[in-house]
Formats: C-alpha cells, sequence, structure tokens
C-alpha cells in the first residue's frame, strides 16, 4: 500500500455480502470518530456479491447491538467503480477478495489492503472469517476481531493526523 494515512479521507470496508463483516466495520468506526469527535472522514461498506437494499445479518445486528452500534439501518451495496475511485483506503476481509477487487479495478491497486494488517496479534495474513449462516458466538468472535483492527486502524489514522 502506497497511501499516506494523512491523506486518508475515505474508507471503504468491503466483504462478500454487506451484511455482517463490512458493516460491523463500517460502524465501529464510524462510532470511535463520532464518540471522539472527529469529522472530515466519510466511511462506508460494499459487498463483491451484495444484494442492493438487504438488511445486515439478524446476528451481525444482535451482536452490534450487544457492543452499542446499531445495524438496525444498515443495506447493503454493491462495489462501484465509483466506490472504488473515491476511496483512499479499501479494507477487504479475505485475500482472495483484494484480487477480484484488483481484476476489476485494477487502478485500485495501491489502496487495497486487509483489514487484519492492522490486527495487534496473530497473524496479520490471515483473513477475517464470514460468520454468515453459523452460530451468534462464530459472530461475536468476528466482531470483536473486527473491533481490534478498527480501533488500531483508528490510532493508525489519529497518530497521522496529529504529526
Amino acid at each position: 500500500m502506497t497511501v499516506s494515512p494523512a491523506s486518508i479521507r475515505n474508507i471503504l470496508f468491503i466483504c462478500a455480502g454487506n451484511i455482517c463483516r463490512s458493516p460491523m466495520a463500517e460502524w465501529q468506526l464510524k462510532a470511535l470518530l463520532w464518540e471522539n469527535a472527529i469529522t472530515g472522514m466519510q466511511v462506508g461498506s460494499a459487498g463483491l456479491i451484495a444484494l442492493p437494499g438487504n438488511s445486515a445479518s439478524f446476528n451481525a445486528v444482535r451482536v452490534a447491538r450487544e457492543n452499542s452500534i446499531s445495524l438496525e439501518e444498515h443495506k447493503a451495496r454493491p462495489i462501484t467503480t465509483e466506490l472504488i475511485d473515491n476511496a483512499d483506503l479499501v479494507l477487504i476481509m479475505e485475500s482472495h477478495q483484494g484480487h477480484e477487487l484488483i481484476t476489476e479495478h485494477p487502478q485500485a491497486s495501491e489502496k487495497i489492503l486487509l483489514l487484519r494488517h492492522f490486527a495487534r496479534y496473530g497473524s496479520r495474513e490471515r483473513g477475517i472469517s464470514d460468520p454468515y449462516g453459523r452460530n451468534l458466538e462464530a459472530y461475536r468472535f468476528c466482531f470483536e476481531d473486527i473491533k481490534e483492527c478498527v480501533e488500531s486502524l483508528y490510532e493508525w489514522l489519529l497518530e497521522a493526523n496529529q504529526s
């Protein structure tokens, strides 16, 4: 990735259907920005195979609510060239998503990064597993995995913008 953190103003999270992982990441980062009164940052999400207008999955909504985050109003949207081009940083959940994006949007190759790159612990190369269709505990584990990465991403952005 060649994007400077100080130049990032638009972040796009991507997963498969835009109903579990990417909305959890989107709204976690939005909550951190809001709680700390940070403005001027756009955060969104989309999916490789998203069906427009689908709601977040029941368990994603439930786990987010357990953590004081609301996904009730979230509506899935597919990736578009405009979303990719407008994003300064595109964060994916699994490496194969990056390959698919680069095939369709080669202009974005320098700004695509695994969200797990921001993990404090464990492998930064592994993806964040899709909890869709699994039990509530899988969603809770996924939420916590994303939370660790999003908090680290937030700190990285904050440090870059304070120097």
